[in-house]
């Protein structure tokens, strides 16, 4: 199925396997406290294939956030309809994961507890939970903080716990809301890098919302860009850059030339938003 883009967009071209998500005509508003709708999504079209780290950017306020939501079934459209082969899963564990940017970490629960949650949602016994999460721990290491509490910990330290809670339920999708955003420039590469090696480790099914350009074209295999406020996609830009991937790949000429195509389809975006936040 094609998906619909704006005039003079660019297409990503088509990826192998079959779609995870696909959203369909996907308009989304929300109505204020003095009766005024606020159209955030307008008309959007997506498809996500399986496997696949798709990056999506765009300038303040055009809904990135909310079309995450409504992949999650956090939130409903408003018209439109996204479906989801993984919310299909008969398994007690569950289909899509979510990692945000302020962790969403419980402080009455140790590291190994935090991690094990959702597996002790599902059911499973206890051994077999702290095992699992022990053994994402030691992955991403944390391994000598599991007795630890979140706010022992540095915001680097957090968002890499967020992520073994994350994967440690084995999801089919992952949803990421800038998850690095609240991090220095240091602890965020090093970041970067855990993910990627996950990612290309599991070939989890990924959709990042990220404000980065930087970041967007390092992690993803497409960027999908948005317009501003009421968000339609306005560019679906293939990644193909060779994996691994590492901050060195960030130095290269033809990272380069993604990140200025994705900034002169967003520059007038980003200002139309400004003049009317």
């Amino acid at each position: 199925m094609e998906v619909d883009l704006l005039p003079g967009a660019e297409r990503a071209p088509a990826m192998r396997g079959s779609p995870a998500l696909e959203v369909r005509g996907v308009s989304k508003a929300f109505v204020g406290r003095a009766g005024e709708t606020t159209l955030a999504l307008a008309d959007v079209d997506l498809d996500v294939q399986r496997g696949t780290f798709v990056s999506l950017v765009g300038p303040s306020g055009c809904g990135k956030s909310t079309l995450l939501r409504i992949l999650g079934g956090l939130e409903q459209p408003s018209t439109g309809e996204v479906r989801s082969a993984a919310r299909q899963t008969t398994s007690g564990l569950p289909a899509v994961a979510f990692v945000f940017q302020d962790y969403g970490l419980f402080p009455w629960l140790n590291v190994v507890e935090n991690v094990a949650f959702g597996l002790r949602m599902a059911g499973v016994g206890k051994r077999e939970r702290h095992q699992r999460a022990r053994a994402w721990l030691d992955r991403l290491g944390l391994a000598s903080f599991e007795r630890s509490y979140p706010e022992q910990l540095s915001g680097g330290m957090r968002q890499r716990l967020s992520l073994a809670r994350a994967f440690v339920t084995d999801p089919e999708v992952l949803l990421m809301d800038e998850p690095m955003a609240a991090l220095d420039a240091q602890t965020r590469l090093l970041l970067q890098e855990d993910l990627v090696r996950l990612w290309e480790e599991t070939k989890k099914t990924v959709v990042l919302v990220t404000h980065s350009l930087d970041e967007a074209v390092l992690l993803g295999d497409r960027v999908v860009a948005m317009t501003a406020r009421p968000g339609r996609v306005k560019l679906d830009l293939p990644v193909e850059l060779p994996r691994p991937r590492d901050a060195g790949t960030v130095t290269g000429t033809a990272f380069s030339h993604l990140k200025a195509t994705l900034w002169t389809a967003l520059r007038d975006e980003v200002r139309r938003s400004l003049e009317h936040s």
